[in-house]
Formats: C-alpha cells, sequence, structure tokens
C-alpha cells in the first residue's frame, strides 16, 4: 500500500492541517519542517508520500494549542 497525502487526508483537510501547523510552529525545526511539507505538496499535490511519522508530527504541530 503507498501512504500519500491522498490515502489519508482530503486535499482541503491537508491543506488545513499544513496552515494549521504553520500557525502553530514552536521552533526553527517545526517551521522548517512544515515549510518542507508544503513546498513537497506544492510539488507533488495528493500524491505527495507521506509516512506515518511525518503524520504524526505534522499534526501534533498543527493541533499544538500553545
Amino acid at each position: 500500500m503507498s501512504d500519500t497525502v491522498q490515502d489519508h487526508y482530503t486535499e482541503d483537510d491537508f491543506e488545513s492541517l499544513l496552515d494549521d501547523a504553520e500557525s502553530n510552529a514552536a521552533n526553527d525545526w517545526e517551521e522548517g519542517f512544515v515549510a518542507d511539507m508544503k513546498a513537497r505538496f506544492q510539488q507533488y499535490g495528493k500524491r505527495m508520500y507521506i509516512s506515518a511519522a511525518q503524520r504524526s508530527h505534522l499534526e501534533r504541530i498543527a493541533d499544538d494549542e500553545g
């Protein structure tokens, strides 16, 4: 089974997740991680590969209420 964005999210949901993560990034590593994910999503779209660890990090950052 492939692990792509479209396997786990709608396109709109993933874009919202990225936006939330960008707003909540608390340090340089998180900012860089989110920026890299956004750039890859712009390049590959919903067929972008995303690992379970990447999903976990992204969701944790996006859900962080500070």
